[in-house]
């Protein structure tokens, strides 16, 4: 196994901050950040700050690419129906279920005991898609009764409409109305 970046080592706090600076500066002056990280008591050269800075800059590219991407997919589709919305969600749950499979694949050149810390945070992460992908799927099923639902009362009616048209007898026209409505 390749041995670990020299920014992965460093204290959360201190990466995190390290992160915010590299976004603060247009991911650059590796000099600079050298030095910073060197007068907080870490001896981590520009080129290791470059290559934390490149994959940071091509992991946050890549996500902001995944939200322009349905960002547009939403603006182009306007008024979308109900259904739409459905396979809209369900995309999104596979492009975040994607992502996290992304940081399985990069846990690869992770230390053993930082592999185990993430764990939780990544079945947390599948779990709440997974609830997610439920709550849609159960919509999207309640969506589509309440659709059969009005249908029938619409050809019902139509139905009821039409009967009384051609002379039925009020007692006939219920009986088709509860008929199609499956009322007994």
């Amino acid at each position: 196994m390749a041995p670990r970046p020299a920014v992965d080592k460093l204290p959360e706090p201190i990466r995190i901050e390290l992160d915010e600076k590299l976004v603060r500066n247009g991911f650059g002056d590796y000099l600079g950040l050298s030095a910073w990280l060197a007068e907080q008591g870490y001896q981590i050269g520009p080129k290791a700050v470059w290559n934390h800075g490149h994959k940071l800059k091509a992991s946050i590219e890549k996500s902001v690419n995944r939200a322009r991407a349905r960002l547009e997919g939403f603006r182009a589709l306007g008024g979308v129906s109900d259904e739409e919305k459905a396979m809209l969600m369900e995309a999104n749950e596979i492009v975040a279920m994607d992502q996290i499979l992304d940081l399985f694949e990069e846990m690869d050149g992770m230390e053993v005991t930082d592999r185990i810390a993430a764990i939780p945070k990544l079945v947390r992460a599948s779990t709440d898609l997974n609830r997610g992908a439920i709550g849609s799927a159960k919509w999207k099923k309640e969506f589509e009764a309440e659709a059969r639902r009005l249908a029938r009362e619409e050809a019902a009616q139509t139905a009821a409409e039409t009967a009384k048209r051609n002379g039925l007898s009020a007692d006939v026209v219920d009986a088709i109305k509860r008929e199609i409505l499956g009322v007994a």
